[in-house]
């Protein structure tokens, strides 16, 4: 799909304020400007998938995730988009209000099956869209949070992107991990250029792992470095004191919005390590922005900016 790559080559990247990164010189690349809906590593993962749908002659494309995924939010924007039908199998009963994302993948035309926690459990299994009750013809299975090979291999993609349109030789580039699939891929693609990944949650050996895992899959020889674990600030989708503060301290300095599940713990572990010190000192820092902006309506429920926009588009 050229015009993603286009878009991906237009991604702009910013410099951060030296106050706030004492020493380091340190970028942002703005991957939550790629597309008004499809953003982020979300869309990379998405990529090739998309593509291998195309190829297989599929018309319907299936996917897994939980109220605020903003993997169910991109796929049914992509769907939408490029004439997929598109079905979310969604963790749980229904409630009797939707959250935001939900309510935005209904209105892309995804179709909604909730499927109790038992079931869903049951995700990686061969039988489990058949249990679900869905018609496997013509369609394409895509694993919740795009993980699998089509998915290592859009953000593989994605750090190629970086190698050929870096503004300035980066020594480092880091990331918000969930996984580590989007760690391997774009270190694959970075080659010599070391991948730092930033835990969004109290799982880092299995991150590491995963991540192990998606470079031997793509068969490359490259390493990731050790995570930067220490700012899950209480956990997957939580927020302490300290991050809140900070996700207002940078706001008030760059005017860029995070997301405070992943990229906002991204921007303060940078923000962390060079203030004490332990980032190289002049060491040139490419910080990636993952997107996910839409899901600030479940943990920020004020952000009218936010609310406001996604209005108006879909």
């Amino acid at each position: 799909m050229p015009e993603l790559e286009r878009a991906a080559r237009a991604v702009p990247y910013q410099r951060l304020p030296d106050t706030l990164f004492p020493g380091v010189e340190a970028w942002i690349r703005r991957d939550d400007l790629l597309d008004p809906l499809i953003s982020g590593n979300k869309a990379y993962k998405l990529l090739f998938n998309l593509v291998e749908a195309r190829r297989q002659g599929a018309e319907k494309i299936i996917t897994c995730g939980g109220a605020w995924s903003n993997h169910i939010h991109a796929l049914a924007a992509a769907g939408r988009r490029f004439g997929f039908a598109t079905v979310g199998i969604i963790r749980g009963e229904r409630p009797a209000q939707l959250s935001a994302m939900l309510q935005d993948a209904e209105r892309f035309g995804m179709e909604l099956r909730f499927v109790s926690r038992d079931l869903y459990r049951r995700r990686g299994e061969s039988e489990f869209i058949e249990q679900v009750g869905i018609e496997m013809n013509r369609t394409y299975f895509v694993p919740e949070g795009g993980a699998n090979l089509a998915g290592a291999r859009g953000a593989q993609f994605l750090g190629r992107i970086i190698t050929e349109t870096a503004p300035t030789p980066f020594d480092q580039v880091w990331l918000a991990c969930g996984t580590g699939l989007t760690l391997s891929g774009v270190q694959a693609g970075l080659a010599v250029i070391p991948a730092v990944g930033v835990p969004v949650l109290k799982a880092g050996r299995s991150i590491y792992a995963q991540a192990g895992h998606w470079l031997r899959s793509l068969g490359v020889a490259v390493k990731h470095e050790p995570l930067c674990e220490g700012y899950e600030c209480g956990g997957y989708a939580r927020i302490n004191p300290e991050l809140s503060r900070f996700l207002h301290h940078f706001k008030q300095t760059s005017s860029i919005p995070l997301d405070p599940v992943y990229t906002a713990k991204l921007v303060f572990a940078l923000y962390s390590e060079s203030r004490i010190g332990k980032i190289t000192i002049q060491s040139k820092v490419l910080l990636l922005h993952s997107g996910g902006l839409q899901g600030r309506r479940g943990l920020l429920p004020a952000d009218n900016d936010i609310r406001d926009t996604l209005g108006q588009i879909i």
